[in-house]
């Protein structure tokens, strides 16, 4: 079991990336010494995502995957690209999965050696107790695993790369797993299978693994940092401390629910509301107080962190909250809300009595990583995901 796990190398890949009310499709060039290479990336978004309509909204997101392939393939043509697709990756967000981290530890009196058999033992033991934790926390009755990594190992207190065939007296695994509904796993793959092949190469992975990866490569000096991803439905939250990814939360409050709580505070109707907030970020417009963004989204926003700071309490202790949070600017909610929380004149991002630092991450930062990635603008988590495969592949 490893971090790494992928062997073959595609030249052309299809990988999706799957959100609460939108998929990514970016068709990407994998090749050694060079960066990987975005050939084709658009944004498909949800017809439907009423979460409560759980029919309707699974049926919106297998639409918007056959959407996806067709246009791409399309596009594919146009610009006279022939290549044989080798690998079709799967990067799937909530609220179709659901992650969680914990660590494991193995003390003896004896030495003892770590192989496959005793790991499977303890992980599929922690899997099943998973499972029907999230089965009685939910609305689904069927949970699979879609993707177990273990992050870090230390063996008799040191970290280790390798841990098979070694002895040692005790034994700590960080491990890291997501799980899927079944329903899920089985439309997609049911999909994959009538419209692509049978026999398409494919691999699931969730959007987690992805932006840790890539910012605890980025940033080697913090190893303690919060990760907050606001979607259009919902807030995921993950806590990093000493390295290892320490918890996950979903927050079911996003960019929509900001907007709405902050809408009912006001006599405007929605359109009008967002254009206030369009224009107030221009600065060529010079409008009355009351109308800028920042203003109104105030309702939604403080709803928002407080939901934030709830969460992060259930995870975290005054000993073990980092004082730095990453969030993407990838929306003018979300750059809206950064501008607001790293606002020096007013009172900082305060959670169990330590002042957060905010840390926003634009697009550009990404695009460094990536080729060709200027001419596909807003899609800084697919990116991220081709960042990873890429380091995978390259192993």
């Amino acid at each position: 079991m490893s971090f790494f796990f992928f062997k073959n190398k595609p030249s052309l890949s299809f990988v999706f990336d799957i959100r609460d009310s939108s998929v990514s499709l970016a068709v990407a060039r994998f090749e050694n010494n060079k960066k990987p290479e975005i050939v084709l990336c658009q944004n498909f978004k949800f017809k439907q995502y009423d979460r409560q309509n759980h029919q309707e909204y699974l049926s919106s997101l297998i639409k918007v995957l056959d959407v996806a392939v067709i246009s791409t393939r399309k596009k594919l043509i146009n610009i006279s690209n022939n290549e044989e697709i080798g690998t079709h990756y799967f990067f799937i967000g909530s609220p179709w999965s659901a992650s969680q981290s914990k660590t494991i530890k193995i003390i003896k009196d004896k030495p003892f050696v770590i192989n496959n058999s005793l790991l499977e033992k303890i992980i599929v033991g922690e899997e099943s107790s998973d499972e029907k934790f999230l089965e009685e926390q939910t609305l689904e009755s069927n949970w699979k695993v879609l993707e177990e990594k273990i992050i870090q190992s230390k063996l008799n207190g040191y970290k280790v790369d390798e841990i098979f065939g070694k002895k040692a007296l005790s034994l700590a695994i960080e491990l890291f797993v997501s799980f899927v509904p079944f329903e899920v796993k089985e439309k997609i793959s049911s999909y994959v299978d009538e419209k692509i092949g049978k026999n398409t190469k494919r691999q699931n992975n969730s959007c987690i693994l992805s932006s840790y990866s890539f910012f605890r490569d980025l940033y080697t000096n913090r190893n303690d940092f919060i990760y907050v991803d606001i979607g259009k439905l919902i807030t995921d939250v993950y806590v990093v401390r000493d390295d290892v990814i320490f918890g996950v939360t979903s927050i079911p409050f996003g960019e929509e629910n900001i907007i709405q709580t902050s809408l009912s505070k006001t006599s405007l109707s929605r359109d009008i509301f967002l254009s206030h907030i369009n224009i107030g970020q221009d600065n060529k417009f010079d409008l009355d107080s009351h109308n800028r963004g920042e203003d109104l989204l105030k309702a939604g926003f403080d709803m928002w962190k407080d939901r934030l700071k709830d969460s992060l309490v259930k995870i975290c202790t005054e000993t073990n909250i980092p004082n730095n949070i990453f969030i993407i600017t990838n929306s003018i909610i979300s750059s809206i809300l950064i501008k607001e929380l790293s606002n020096k004149e007013k009172s900082k991002l305060e959670i169990l009595g330590s002042k957060i630092e905010v840390s926003p991450i634009a697009e550009n930062i990404i695009n460094n990583f990536v080729s060709n990635g200027n001419n596909f603008a807003n899609e800084p988590y697919v990116k991220m995901d081709l960042v990873f495969l890429d380091k995978v592949l390259k192993q």
